[in-house]
């Protein structure tokens, strides 16, 4: 009997036979030819995988499981992979590759967000990112494959709100753009970036974008007198002249902890990242503030009014909402936003002639110039202990701080303006009476 080569090329390459892989129990490896294998695992689970070389690298490919992938299955699964890598394709990674550009805008937008998530500041800028895809972009290209949405679409979204709501329009381009990008690197798309080009296109010209507004600094001790008189909770009126005489951030003076306090030293350490609170810097830095003799006094007031471990609390021992500032100084329209104060304090220094390192070190920004915050290893808390009670000194008075002694000065002039905008309303009440013709200042996003 004459046996040709293909005949036993094609015996050679299968060496196994149905009736052994149903009988084979013993784990191991069964070769059945040409890189097809049958793999018993300590389970007794049996599975089928290809070892086959694509563009000069030995992968190896699952096909399967038996019995719902028989023998005459596994080899002819296998026949197609040689095929494909004979002509240098990898179906598998073509798959792949198909499933990520499938991939809608939305949830790409998740894949990078889950990771983005982790690096900002607090809850409320979270929440921003979500509301802003939410409000302006899913309506739109949040179900179209991340692949295809083209530059137009992107102009189609910031059209409408382009002059009219110029800061958030700006805040979802930059928003898209790193979307977009991270979808780039993560295989989702190949296309450029379409947010390139889209303010030029869409155009700069009249867009007015709002800063804080601000009260101005001459204005702020007759600010915090009338203040200091007016009928509210009182951890309400306690928290603001702390966020005054401190420079620092709502979130930062609201989430005060008393764990946090040294008062012995007359320093409050606010950490970078707080695995209990949640509570961060903006840096993620931890930054100590030196306490002035009035804001260990607001500490000492503030302890008499709760027992938790929050400084200013609420009534149920949670620390006020961002509202309860944020909204009395937009409705009152007299004192900008509590962000302000950190802007009246920097231009304070400035006209004191406090060195501009100094400043920033209070106010606990980061050194833009990355070559000078590397060498730098000073927080500059020496200087910075003599300027905290000069700028208190400033707004409360050398030996004005008691409220007590507040009627000492009932005599002294109040600026028209300052009593003007402080009279008919309540600091910290959800029902503000703001006067009409208030004059704001404006400042730079600190």
């Amino acid at each position: 009997m004459i046996v040709s080569a293909q005949h036993k090329r094609t015996r050679a390459a299968h060496r196994l036979t149905a009736i052994k892989v149903r009988k084979l129990m013993k784990r191991g490896l069964y070769e059945d030819g040409a890189g097809l294998r049958l793999v018993i695992t300590d389970k007794g689970t049996k599975r089928w995988a290809l070892r086959v070389v694509i563009n000069g690298r030995r992968v190896e490919r699952g096909l399967g499981v038996f019995p719902d992938v028989g023998l005459d299955d596994a080899r002819e699964k296998a026949a197609v992979l040689r095929r494909a890598a004979k002509a240098g394709r990898d179906p598998r990674a073509e798959e792949k590759q198909k499933k990520l550009r499938s991939t809608t805008f939305k949830e790409a937008f998740e894949t990078f967000f889950a990771v983005r998530e982790q690096q900002l500041s607090n809850g409320k800028h979270v929440q921003q990112w979500r509301n802003t895809m939410r409000d302006y972009v899913f309506p739109k290209v949040g179900r179209r494959p991340i692949a295809e949405v083209s530059a137009g679409e992107i102009i189609h979204i910031l059209e409408p709100i382009w002059f009219t709501k110029p800061e958030t329009a700006s805040r979802v381009l930059q928003r898209l753009k790193v979307v977009f990008d991270s979808a780039i690197l993560r295989g989702m798309r190949e296309k450029a970036n379409p947010c390139i080009g889209v303010a030029a296109e869409l155009g700069t010209e009249h867009r007015q974008v709002k800063h804080f507004a601000a009260l101005p600094w001459g204005d702020l001790p007759a600010f915090v007198r009338e203040l200091r008189k007016r009928t509210a909770m009182p951890a309400t009126k306690l928290v603001l002249e702390f966020l005054i005489l401190t420079a620092t951030r709502s979130g930062e003076a609201r989430g005060a902890l008393w764990q946090e306090i040294e008062f012995d030293r007359k320093l409050w350490t606010i950490p970078g990242v707080d695995p209990v609170t949640g509570r961060r810097t903006k840096t993620r830095e931890p930054h100590i503030v030196p306490l002035s003799d009035r804001t260990v006094e607001i500490l000492e007031e503030a302890r008499k009014l709760g027992r938790g471990p929050v400084v200013f609390s609420g009534t149920k021992g949670q620390p006020l909402s961002d509202n309860t500032l944020s909204k009395l100084m937009r409705v009152a329209k007299v004192a900008g936003t509590p962000h302000g104060f950190r802007s009246a304090f920097k231009d304070w220094a400035a006209e004191a002639g406090v060195r501009d390192e100094v400043s920033e070190a209070a106010l606990a920004h980061s050194d833009q110039n990355a070559v000078r915050a590397a060498y730098r290893r000073t927080s500059f808390l020496d200087e910075r202990v003599g300027l905290m009670q000069r700028w208190a000194d400033f707004v409360c008075g050398p030996m004005l701080a008691p409220r007590e002694k507040d009627h000492v000065h009932a005599e002294q002039e109040v600026s028209p303006a300052i009593s003007d905008r402080m009279e008919g309303y309540d600091v910290g009440s959800a029902t503000l009476a703001p006067s009409p013709n208030v004059p704001t200042g404006t400042c730079a996003d600190r």
